[in-house]
Protein backbone atom coordinates (compact mmCIF):
# COMPACT_ATOMS: atom_id res chain seq x y z
CA UNK A 1 0.00 0.00 0.00
CA UNK A 2 1.42 3.37 -0.93
CA UNK A 3 1.78 6.35 1.36
CA UNK A 4 -1.06 8.33 -0.21
CA UNK A 5 -3.57 5.51 0.33
CA UNK A 6 -2.44 5.02 3.91
CA UNK A 7 -2.83 8.74 4.59
CA UNK A 8 -6.32 8.70 3.07
CA UNK A 9 -7.38 5.76 5.23
CA UNK A 10 -5.90 7.41 8.30
CA UNK A 11 -7.81 10.61 7.55
CA UNK A 12 -11.09 8.67 7.22
CA UNK A 13 -10.46 6.89 10.54
CA UNK A 14 -9.65 10.19 12.26
CA UNK A 15 -12.90 11.72 10.97
CA UNK A 16 -14.91 8.76 12.23
CA UNK A 17 -13.21 8.93 15.65
CA UNK A 18 -13.87 12.67 15.95
CA UNK A 19 -17.52 12.12 15.00
CA UNK A 20 -17.87 9.38 17.63
CA UNK A 21 -16.39 11.72 20.27
CA UNK A 22 -18.90 14.43 19.38
CA UNK A 23 -21.76 11.96 19.55
CA UNK A 24 -20.46 10.62 22.89
CA UNK A 25 -20.50 14.14 24.31
CA UNK A 26 -24.15 14.50 23.27
CA UNK A 27 -25.54 11.00 23.85
CA UNK A 28 -23.06 9.44 26.24
CA UNK A 29 -21.71 5.92 26.06
CA UNK A 30 -24.50 4.76 23.72
CA UNK A 31 -22.67 6.34 20.79
CA UNK A 32 -19.89 3.75 21.13
CA UNK A 33 -22.27 0.82 21.51
CA UNK A 34 -24.08 1.34 18.19
CA UNK A 35 -23.46 -1.12 15.41
CA UNK A 36 -21.41 0.54 12.66
CA UNK A 37 -23.10 1.11 9.33
CA UNK A 38 -21.23 -0.89 6.74
CA UNK A 39 -21.71 -0.10 3.14
CA UNK A 40 -22.68 -2.85 0.77
CA UNK A 41 -20.18 -4.33 -1.59
CA UNK A 42 -19.78 -2.23 -4.75
CA UNK A 43 -20.93 -3.63 -8.06
CA UNK A 44 -17.78 -5.24 -9.47
CA UNK A 45 -19.10 -5.34 -13.06
CA UNK A 46 -19.76 -1.62 -12.97
CA UNK A 47 -16.32 -0.91 -11.54
CA UNK A 48 -14.52 -3.09 -14.09
CA UNK A 49 -16.49 -1.56 -16.95
CA UNK A 50 -15.68 1.92 -15.66
CA UNK A 51 -11.99 1.13 -15.28
CA UNK A 52 -11.81 -0.44 -18.76
CA UNK A 53 -13.64 2.54 -20.27
CA UNK A 54 -11.25 4.98 -18.65
CA UNK A 55 -8.24 2.95 -19.79
CA UNK A 56 -9.57 2.84 -23.34
CA UNK A 57 -10.21 6.59 -23.34
CA UNK A 58 -6.71 7.21 -21.98
CA UNK A 59 -5.17 5.00 -24.65
CA UNK A 60 -7.16 6.77 -27.38
CA UNK A 61 -6.07 10.15 -26.05
CA UNK A 62 -2.46 8.94 -25.89
CA UNK A 63 -2.58 7.66 -29.48
CA UNK A 64 -4.15 10.92 -30.68
CA UNK A 65 -1.47 12.89 -28.88
CA UNK A 66 1.25 10.76 -30.48
CA UNK A 67 -0.29 11.31 -33.94
CA UNK A 68 -0.47 15.06 -33.34
CA UNK A 69 3.19 15.12 -32.31
CA UNK A 70 4.08 13.03 -35.37
CA UNK A 71 2.10 15.39 -37.63
CA UNK A 72 3.89 18.41 -36.18
CA UNK A 73 7.25 16.70 -36.68
CA UNK A 74 6.38 15.99 -40.31
CA UNK A 75 5.27 19.60 -40.86
CA UNK A 76 8.48 20.88 -39.29
CA UNK A 77 10.55 18.55 -41.47
CA UNK A 78 8.66 19.69 -44.56
CA UNK A 79 9.20 23.33 -43.65
CA UNK A 80 12.90 22.78 -43.03
CA UNK A 81 13.31 20.85 -46.28
CA UNK A 82 11.41 23.57 -48.15
CA UNK A 83 13.60 26.29 -46.72
CA UNK A 84 16.76 24.33 -47.46
CA UNK A 85 15.64 23.75 -51.06
CA UNK A 86 14.71 27.39 -51.40
CA UNK A 87 18.03 28.53 -49.95
CA UNK A 88 19.93 26.22 -52.27
CA UNK A 89 17.91 27.48 -55.25
CA UNK A 90 18.29 31.11 -54.24
CA UNK A 91 22.00 30.52 -53.57
CA UNK A 92 22.48 29.18 -57.09
CA UNK A 93 20.35 31.78 -58.83
CA UNK A 94 21.85 34.70 -56.91
CA UNK A 95 25.42 33.44 -57.04
CA UNK A 96 26.08 35.47 -60.18
CA UNK A 97 24.58 38.57 -58.62
CA UNK A 98 26.32 38.45 -55.25
CA UNK A 99 29.77 37.21 -56.22
CA UNK A 100 32.77 38.03 -54.11
CA UNK A 101 34.95 41.03 -55.12
CA UNK A 102 37.65 38.64 -56.41
CA UNK A 103 35.40 37.22 -59.12
CA UNK A 104 33.99 40.63 -60.01
CA UNK A 105 37.38 42.08 -60.84
CA UNK A 106 36.42 41.94 -64.53
CA UNK A 107 33.35 44.06 -63.93
CA UNK A 108 33.20 47.81 -63.71
CA UNK A 109 32.56 49.64 -60.46
CA UNK A 110 29.01 50.51 -61.56
CA UNK A 111 28.16 46.85 -61.97
CA UNK A 112 29.40 46.17 -58.40
CA UNK A 113 26.99 48.73 -56.94
CA UNK A 114 24.11 47.29 -58.95
CA UNK A 115 25.08 43.81 -57.77
CA UNK A 116 24.93 44.84 -54.12
CA UNK A 117 21.59 46.55 -54.68
CA UNK A 118 20.15 43.47 -56.37
CA UNK A 119 21.55 41.29 -53.60
CA UNK A 120 19.72 43.28 -50.93
CA UNK A 121 16.53 43.18 -53.00
CA UNK A 122 16.84 39.39 -53.30
CA UNK A 123 17.09 39.17 -49.50
CA UNK A 124 13.84 41.10 -49.27
CA UNK A 125 12.26 38.72 -51.77
CA UNK A 126 13.32 35.73 -49.68
CA UNK A 127 11.91 37.34 -46.54
CA UNK A 128 8.65 37.99 -48.39
CA UNK A 129 8.53 34.31 -49.35
CA UNK A 130 8.94 33.33 -45.70
CA UNK A 131 6.17 35.69 -44.63
CA UNK A 132 3.89 34.20 -47.32
CA UNK A 133 4.83 30.77 -46.01
CA UNK A 134 3.74 31.83 -42.52
CA UNK A 135 0.39 32.97 -43.91
CA UNK A 136 -0.05 29.57 -45.54
CA UNK A 137 0.55 27.98 -42.17
CA UNK A 138 -2.46 29.76 -40.81
CA UNK A 139 -4.60 28.01 -43.43
CA UNK A 140 -3.06 24.71 -42.42
CA UNK A 141 -3.81 25.44 -38.77
CA UNK A 142 -7.44 26.13 -39.64
CA UNK A 143 -7.63 22.88 -41.57
CA UNK A 144 -5.99 21.02 -38.68
CA UNK A 145 -8.54 22.50 -36.29
CA UNK A 146 -11.42 21.40 -38.49
CA UNK A 147 -10.04 17.87 -38.70
CA UNK A 148 -9.37 17.71 -34.96
CA UNK A 149 -13.06 17.88 -34.11
CA UNK A 150 -14.35 14.69 -32.49
CA UNK A 151 -16.08 12.46 -34.98
CA UNK A 152 -18.98 10.35 -33.80
CA UNK A 153 -19.35 6.67 -34.47
CA UNK A 154 -16.72 5.02 -36.64
CA UNK A 155 -15.61 8.19 -38.37
CA UNK A 156 -11.97 7.86 -37.43
CA UNK A 157 -11.62 4.13 -38.04
CA UNK A 158 -9.24 3.40 -40.88
CA UNK A 159 -8.22 6.97 -41.45
CA UNK A 160 -4.59 6.11 -40.79
CA UNK A 161 -4.52 2.50 -41.92
CA UNK A 162 -1.82 3.06 -44.55
CA UNK A 163 0.37 5.22 -42.35
CA UNK A 164 2.91 3.57 -40.13
CA UNK A 165 3.62 5.64 -37.14
CA UNK A 166 3.75 5.84 -33.39
CA UNK A 167 2.07 3.01 -31.57
CA UNK A 168 1.07 2.87 -27.96
CA UNK A 169 3.32 0.91 -25.65
CA UNK A 170 0.23 -0.84 -24.29
CA UNK A 171 -0.97 -2.31 -27.60
CA UNK A 172 -1.13 -5.87 -26.21
CA UNK A 173 -2.35 -4.77 -22.76
CA UNK A 174 -6.12 -4.60 -23.45
CA UNK A 175 -6.39 -8.27 -24.45
CA UNK A 176 -4.57 -9.43 -21.35
CA UNK A 177 -6.63 -7.25 -19.05
CA UNK A 178 -9.88 -8.31 -20.72
CA UNK A 179 -9.01 -11.99 -20.18
CA UNK A 180 -8.20 -11.26 -16.55
CA UNK A 181 -11.49 -9.44 -16.06
CA UNK A 182 -13.63 -12.06 -17.82
CA UNK A 183 -12.33 -15.00 -15.82
CA UNK A 184 -13.73 -14.81 -12.29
Amino acid sequence: MDLETENRIAAILMKEAAELRRQAEKEGIHAYLQQPNYRGRPNSRFLTATVLGVQQANRAAEVNEMWQVRQKELELDDRLKGRQKEESRSGRSHSGICDSPRSTSKRHSSSETSASASCSSSKRAIQDCYSREDEALRDEEIEEFLHSRVKRGRGTVGSRMDETGPYSLHSSLPRLQWKAVRTP
